[in-house]
């Protein structure tokens, strides 16, 4: 995370905004430092950033700051305005997304395909390449894929999956996953759909059948 604004200094803010008193300068700064976490992880998804958005709006972070509005609270934090960190979070996970589904292609290629930036595309692919160097994998997130999903968490995500004590570990990366969308989960319609390909003729008929009996 860059360096904090002035506005958000604050020798006492080390926990969750959630564990200061509603309404205080205290909570307000530290929903910004998750807010500024966000917007300068290049791993982070715009659903994250609209989650963050929505807790600023419904704390009204920006009042114990003596701000006027969502706006101008995100602006105070981030340097730029939430249309502009907006775009450059879509942006960048356009570069990731293109980047995994074309993983030879040159960096002048995937900013010739996306439409940015060679150097954006060399900062992110670089980045990206330190932060899995440098990310530290709890020992009980075993399976390949969520291995690489915890990589792409938020840092403060990170943090708190690897405290998770064991009876809360089963299924919380992928729900942190699923939350930040970077994992995607496919529609009722769709695995009913992938479930019909794969069943025999005779288990579509049943389906049919009751089908008919519950219309």
């Amino acid at each position: 995370m860059k360096k904090p604004p002035e506005l958000l200094k604050h020798d006492g803010i080390l926990t969750n905004w959630r564990s200061y008193p509603e309404g205080s300068v205290e909570r307000a700064k530290a929903i910004g430092l998750e807010l500024l976490a966000t917007c300068t992880n290049l791993e982070a998804t715009i659903q994250l950033f609209e989650s963050k958005c929505s807790i600023v709006a419904k704390e009204q972070a920006w009042k114990p700051l003596g701000l006027k509005s969502r706006e101008d609270f995100i602006k105070a934090v981030t340097g730029r305005t939430e249309k502009a960190v907006r775009k450059k979070i879509t942006k960048t996970q356009e570069i990731r997304d293109r980047r995994a589904s074309h993983p030879h292609e040159t960096q002048q290629q995937t900013a010739d395909a996306v439409g940015c930036s060679r150097s954006m595309v060399a900062t992110i692919v670089n980045k990206s390449s330190e932060t899995e160097e440098k990310v530290t994998i709890p020992n009980w997130v075993t399976h390949k894929d969520l291995r690489a999903a915890f990589r792409k968490l938020p840092a403060d995500e990170q943090a708190s999956l690897a405290g998770l004590p064991p009876e809360e570990r089963r299924g919380a990366v992928r729900q942190a996953a699923i939350a930040a969308g970077i994992v995607k989960v496919p529609s009722i319609f769709k695995q009913f759909l992938r479930l019909w390909l794969k069943a025999t003729p005779e288990e579509r008929a049943k389906i049919r059948d009751f089908c008919n009996a519950t219309d």
